[in-house]
């Protein structure tokens, strides 16, 4: 047995703009998440995954939670849809939010350029106050969705709130993308000898989420070792991507400390692998973590 959980000015580059879209909203309309309407042009680039391994990762999922009976499904920071379609292909009908405007309207774009439409719906909306009334879906699936948020507790229990009491949370993890693990740690270590300290939103791992739920009284599952892929990945490639900001820690350094340290990046993978069209193996896998409350 379980016990329930509760419900619950300047130019474009400078670092004035880029703390403006990284906080928006956290002085207005009592948001507080961070919008990722200054990378949305980026975002399916760099988060990239398996497709066998996510379509196998779905399919688990159909087979545990079927559409009959799981059919109303709330993705929380839905961004371009890249696992919402999906999941509405397998015949789930799936309302998301999220609080950036750029990334909804490529994903609007997107449901625009299908032959045919998709149980797609989503607003703006940020996920520590959800606009919806408690119980009104089946289940919920978040994608690397707390690392962002600063008060992601409130998040989970909004997310939990929305949810039916009976319907499973799912907390998915698609892997590194396009990014090269090393290369993002030694970014944020030239970083802090810069005397700049890149300090995180939210949570460092989806482990402070699970164990915060199961102080909440809900069951924790893991689901991993099951869906691994390895990705090649070119050193150019993924230092451009650390170069556009594209993504979050990168966006906060001064734009001075930002250009020496990709410079100084530049200079070590030269001497280190000589080409920069070189690619490394990163080591990937797609996990779930599955929420469950009640008996």
């Amino acid at each position: 047995m379980t016990r329930a959980c509760p419900p619950q000015p300047g130019p474009i580059g400078s670092r004035l703009f880029l703390a403006a879209w990284w906080w928006r909203g956290l002085g207005q309309n009592g948001m507080a998440s961070m919008s990722f309407d200054g990378m949305a042009n980026l975002y399916d680039e760099t988060r990239i995954f398996d497709k066998a391994c996510l379509d196998a990762a779905l399919g688990y999922l159909v087979a545990r939670f079927p559409p009959a009976e799981f059919r109303a499904v709330f993705e929380p920071g839905i961004g371009t849809g890249r696992i919402a379609l999906p999941l509405a292909e397998r015949g789930y009908h799936v309302t998301g939010g999220d609080i950036s405007a750029e990334m909804l309207r490529l994903l609007k774009v997107r449901l625009g350029k299908l032959e045919g439409p998709l149980p797609v719906s989503f607003l703006k909306a940020d996920t520590t106050a959800l606009p919806f009334p408690d119980g009104a879906f089946d289940m919920a699936v978040a994608v690397h969705l707390f690392y962002f948020m600063r008060d992601w507790k409130r998040g989970v229990d909004e997310i939990l709130r929305v949810v039916k009491p009976a319907g499973p949370f799912i907390l998915m993890h698609t892997g590194t993308g396009a990014a090269i693990p090393f290369l993002n740690a030694r970014y944020k270590g030239l970083c802090a000898l810069e005397g700049y300290l890149i300090r995180d939103v939210g949570v460092k791992s989806t482990d402070e989420v699970a164990e915060y739920l199961e102080g909440l009284g809900c069951s924790i599952e893991r689901v991993e070792d099951r869906w691994k892929w390895t990705a090649r990945i070119r050193l150019d490639t993924a230092l451009s991507h650390l170069k556009a900001r594209a993504y979050t820690f990168p966006t906060a350094p001064p734009d001075a400390v930002h250009s020496r340290v990709i410079a100084r990046l530049e200079s070590e993978l030269s001497d280190r692998f000589g080409s920069p069209s070189a690619e490394v193996n990163i080591p990937n896998e797609l996990s779930l973590v599955v929420v469950a409350r009640g008996a």
